[in-house]
């Protein structure tokens, strides 16, 4: 059962890939002869150099326009690694600090028992002494 279940979802998961890549390259296709039909449209308004200047600034300012959001969601996704990464190291300082007190409240009881434990090891090691 589970191995069907994997088997569809690997299915749909290539169907996707492939509906998805499909629809990019129609995407990039019908950009790109928008782009010409609006540079023909320029050319014939304005004339061969003005409607090619005008057309290689809109597509400037749409670089610039694409460049400016990749680097917002850059900076906004470092933003939310630094938070992360000190929400993360909050949390171990709190559980290291946690973990310290107990120790310290158990190790004073523990110290008799250590003791006997130790001086039991000892003579058993060391043996009985020859006096």
């Amino acid at each position: 059962m589970f191995q069907a279940d994997l088997a569809r979802l690997r299915a749909r998961t290539v169907t996707a890939v492939a509906c998805y890549a499909v629809a990019g390259l129609l995407f990039a296709g019908a950009i790109g002869l928008g782009g010409a039909a609006g540079t023909i449209a320029l050319v014939d308004r304005f004339g061969l150099v003005e409607g090619l200047a005008f057309a290689a600034l809109v597509l400037a300012l749409v670089g610039v326009i694409a460049l400016l959001l990749n680097t917002m969601s850059r900076l906004r996704h470092e933003r939310r690694a630094h938070r992360a990464a000190a929400a993360r190291s909050a949390a171990l300082s709190q559980l290291a600090d946690e973990g310290l007190q107990r120790t310290r409240e158990n190790v004073p009881a523990m110290l008799p028992a250590a003791a006997i434990m130790t001086f039991a090891l000892t003579s058993m090691i060391l043996g009985k002494s020859r006096s």
